[in-house]
């Protein structure tokens, strides 16, 4: 995690390696730069990725499942005027609601990537996946949890998480 990384460069550790001959100064210096890369990269890949899925995936799945939803509602309500739709309405009100959400976690997300992309200093660049893409990758994740319990388990995209616990065969 970038929280370790700058255990690499730290002056005792650099001197430690040093005074064993493990490795130089350039070398310790060099690993830094390679892991410091590697976390980044990794964790900016996921960050499109999850973007992307949910993009793609997520959100036109809950918005076809919630339009369902209003159209059972409606179609309840046309046959048998007396019928609530307490559970149709509140069920479609807070799934437009996490629609919300998440589409505006999402291109807050999209816009810190693009932010991301534009930065040359590799420490900055790991420093920025810990301080902004991970933080804004779990606001984006409640949302879309909560979604995944609120929508039908035919119309969701992917295996539920009871799927993958319990599933195995």
């Amino acid at each position: 995690t970038a929280e370790a990384l700058p255990a690499y460069i730290a002056q005792k550790n650099v001197d430690l390696f040093v005074k064993h001959g493990i490795y130089t100064p350039d070398e310790v210096q060099a690993r830094y730069e390679i892991h410091a890369e590697n976390y980044a990269a990794v964790t900016s890949i996921e960050a499109k990725t999850m973007a992307d899925m949910i993009r793609r995936q997520i959100l036109p799945a809950v918005e076809k499942f919630s339009a369902k939803l209003a159209q059972d509602i409606a179609l309840k309500k046309a046959v048998a005027p007396v019928v609530s739709g307490i559970y149709e309405i509140t069920l479609v009100t807070r799934l437009s609601d996490l629609v919300e959400e998440i589409d505006a976690a999402v291109e807050d997300l999209a816009a810190a990537l693009a932010a991301f992309h534009k930065i040359d200093d590799v420490t900055e660049s790991a420093n920025m996946v810990r301080d902004v893409l991970l933080p804004k990758m779990e606001a984006l994740r409640k949302p879309c949890d909560e979604a995944e319990q609120r929508t039908a388990v035919g119309c969701w995209p992917f295996p539920t998480y009871g799927d993958l616990l319990f599933g195995v065969q």
